[in-house]
Parts: C-alpha cells; sequence; structure tokens
C-alpha cells in the first residue's frame, strides 16, 4: 500500500473512533461528572488510527525515491 494512502487510511480510522465515543457519550449524557468510556472501545480504536497514520508519515519522510 502506498503511503498516502496508508495516511489517508489511519485518518478514516480515527475519525470513525472519535465519532464511535461521540455516540456513546451522547447516548444516555446526564452530565459531566458521569463520563465514561467502556475499556476496549473507541479510543483503542482512535488511537490505533493514529499510529497508522504516523507509520504513513515516517514511511513518506524516510522514502528514499521521495521527488
Amino acid at each position: 500500500m502506498k503511503a498516502y494512502w496508508e495516511g489517508t487510511l489511519g485518518c478514516l480510522i480515527a475519525a470513525a473512533g472519535l465519532v464511535w465515543a461521540t455516540k456513546i457519550l451522547t447516548a444516555d449524557f446526564t452530565g459531566v461528572p458521569n463520563v465514561q468510556l467502556p475499556p476496549g472501545g473507541p479510543m483503542e480504536v482512535c488511537a490505533l488510527g493514529i499510529v497508522i497514520w504516523m507509520h504513513a508519515k515516517f514511511r513518506i519522510h524516510t522514502s528514499v525515491d521521495r521527488h
């Protein structure tokens, strides 16, 4: 996969994690003190997307055949 598409995929995965977190947080919102996210959920998906995006940036900036 080209680094450009890897970066795009990482951004989409991170965005999906944020949308999922927003959906969970606003489903039964009763106040800020009661905000909790389940473990193994949307924040981990968001973090995975950020790691994929960072790897794509690493590939772009260390590529020998950049133009």
